[in-house]
């Protein structure tokens, strides 16, 4: 199954979108835009509520 995290989705006036079957790379890849692109430094368990099926 296809989840997705939509950036959006944490408040942010972005369109980065990310879609993985794998949730570890979901979150891994959420938390490095964050910090590269917003200077946000979100925690993990933060970023796993984002997850969401991708449609």
């Amino acid at each position: 199954m296809v989840n997705q995290i939509v950036c959006a989705d944490a408040g942010m006036d972005c369109d980065f979108v990310v879609r993985s079957d794998s949730d570890d790379e979901l979150v891994r890849m959420a938390r490095m835009h964050g910090e590269h692109r917003h200077n946000v430094d979100m925690d993990e368990a933060g970023v796993r509520e984002l997850i969401k099926p991708a449609g």
